[in-house]
């Protein structure tokens, strides 16, 4: 029987650690297989919005990218989709399906899959076992702190950062025309996937630069070196420039920028480095009960928001420490692995960044820091190199065992370990309606041509006006209501002037604003009630300002009409 070559073996193997990791990720996330095609998880707030901002930019990749940047929410803002995430990359897979919610978890699922396989080819790469890596893939992709931003898409769409990173430093090394297409080829897939992560890589761009710059001294400032490097810079920060101009020109136009509350309320602290996350299974309602009781107020030291609960698990933390020792002691037997040695320094400044005493500061005269609160979000990159040393401690440990027998029985058990302790807790899947399910109301603006921007009512400055965006996503007008990590003056002034109906002054601003139409939900015998008391005030009778267009059950539609000549204004909400 003819041996298999070399080449067909790593093939092979790859496909049985992608089989492997798919399997978890199907235990894990139980049961997406079932339940992928209608149901979101695990809430309707963060996922909902990403997957109305990926259906808008998949609908503007389908019309050419005309006006990507003016999403139909929050109308009257201009570039309002630069209020947060893009997710353009992602988008452009979501276009090829034609259920948008199957195309969401299509991209959640594999969020995990294929960042466990990039970490573990890079540290494959730079130098692991096939055990080790495998183990660092696994312990990256489903952290603790992952886990706890299933609801942030943006986040966990990870998988091209280890490689961006690895490119970046391959070039620097070597730079040959095969590594610069590779680094610009994974930066691209990289920054247009979300604008936290899109920035953030930089910090660890720029330690892996400083830590050759140290290595290769004057050559790698040589004119053969400049020659490659200066247009490979060039084209990346067109790029960078084509994502973040827009951001850049709306924030200046609104004034946004993050308070030092905001980011102290987001940061990390040294407690959230021991701060389990809420999706543990090991850490559940049980746990945190008994703590409490015995513990009383303290505990809520360890109840960390999901955005600062940065413990990677006590099995990776002990591996970690075993591999940062080992390689420690090894320093005096020749010279440092320049990979690893950058890849420690950017783990430690981005470890640095996660804490609101260095990050405030910075933020003041770093431009672009001043937009992201969650400075805590850092922690993505403090755990590359967190599971890169953990693979480090397994190969040390494993390397202690002599018998073939006992360090198959070794290996066995750490799998299964951090099998168990990696497992979340059960997720939440919510029902979610397809578009041929949206309610009648939301065809018939589709096809309706009088509208020209509207207002979904009540409106709300919370997660509540997510269902609103979401439906808009059958007919794409202009719409008023929106929901993001800014509230922009004109949303703002909306919910100030109306609780539940707009009085005199509400339907002013409303035309103002150019807004033609008024979707009501009145839901309830009260609000039932209060809408007929406003229809008999202001849309009947000769001096009417709204006329009825449309109703289904509990939902009507109103187009304004222009205002009486004279009318005294009612300051009292509806």
């Amino acid at each position: 029987m003819t041996p298999l070559r070399p080449r067909t073996l790593r093939v092979l193997a790859w496909i049985a650690i992608a089989g492997l990791y798919t399997v978890v990720a199907l235990l894990y996330l139980r049961p997406i297989w079932r339940v992928g095609g209608d149901r979101i998880s695990p809430s309707l707030e963060d996922p909902l919005f990403n997957l109305y901002v990926l259906k808008w930019s998949a609908h503007q990749i389908r019309l050419g990218l005309p006006d990507l940047w003016n999403a139909n929410l929050f109308y009257p803002t201009r570039g309002a989709l630069a209020l947060s995430d893009h997710l353009l990359g992602p988008a452009a897979q979501l276009a090829l399906f034609p259920n948008a919610i199957a195309g969401y978890n299509f991209l959640f699922f594999t969020s995990f899959v294929a960042t466990a396989l990039a970490v573990c080819w890079v540290c494959r790469r730079a130098g692991l076992s096939w055990f080790a890596a495998v183990l660092a893939g696994w312990m990256y992709a489903f952290s603790p702190f992952r886990l706890g931003q299933m609801a942030h898409i943006q986040l966990l769409i990870a998988q091209w950062a280890p490689l961006t990173l690895w490119f970046w430093d391959r070039l620097l090394a070597e730079r040959t025309l095969k590594n610069a297409g590779l680094f610009l080829l994974f930066y691209l897939l990289h920054v247009t996937g979300g604008c936290y992560l899109a920035y953030m890589i930089h910090v660890p761009m720029l330690a892996l630069l400083a830590n050759r710059i140290a290595s290769e001294g004057r050559e790698i400032v040589s004119w053969r070196s400049l020659r490659l490097l200066v247009p490979v810079g060039l084209i990346a920060g067109a790029v960078l420039l084509a994502i973040f101009l827009p951001y850049f020109r709306v924030s200046r136009s609104l004034g946004l920028t993050r308070t030092d509350v905001e980011i102290r309320q987001h940061g990390a602290s040294l407690v959230s480095y021991f701060s389990p996350s809420r999706e543990n299974l090991y850490f559940g309602p049980e746990v945190k009960e008994v703590l409490r009781s015995r513990f009383g107020f303290r505990a809520h030291l360890v109840f960390r928001s999901t955005e600062n609960a940065m413990f990677a698990g006590f099995l990776p933390t002990l591996l970690f420490l075993v591999g940062a020792v080992s390689e420690w002691r090894r320093r005096r037997e020749g010279p440092p692995d320049v990979w690893q040695r950058g890849l420690a320094l950017s783990g430690l400044l981005c470890f640095l960044l996660t804490f609101p005493a260095v990050y405030a500061p910075l933020m003041r005269i770093v431009p672009g820091l001043s937009g992201m609160r969650v400075s805590a979000r850092f922690y993505v990159f403090v755990s590359l190199a967190l599971v890169h040393f953990a693979g480090r401690g397994v190969d040390f440990l494993m390397a202690r065992i002599q018998r073939p027998a006992a360090r198959a029985a070794f290996a066995a058990v750490l799998a299964l370990a951090l099998a168990a302790e990696l497992a979340p807790r059960p997720l939440q899947w919510i029902p979610l309606p397809r578009e041929e399910e949206f309610p009648p109301v939301y065809h018939w603006i589709a096809r309706e041509p009088t509208i020209r921007a509207l207002i979904e009512l009540p409106i709300h400055q919370d997660s509540r006006e997510n269902q609103y965006t979401y439906f808009s996503t059958l007919h794409w007008k202009p719409l008023a209501n929106g929901y993001s990590g800014y509230w922009p003056e004109s949303h703002a002034r909306l919910t100030e002037r109306m609780r539940f109906l707009p009085d005199q002054a509400g339907l002013d601003l409303l035309r103002e604003f150019g807004i033609s139409h008024m979707v009501v939900h009145a839901r309830g015998s009260p609000r039932q009630e209060l809408l007929r008391q406003w229809e008999a005030r202001f849309a009947t009778g000769a001096d009417r300002q709204a006329e009825l267009v449309y109703r289904s059950g509990q939902i009507s539609v109103y187009r304004l009409l222009e205002p009486a000549s004279s009318r005294n204004p009612n300051r009292a909400g509806w």
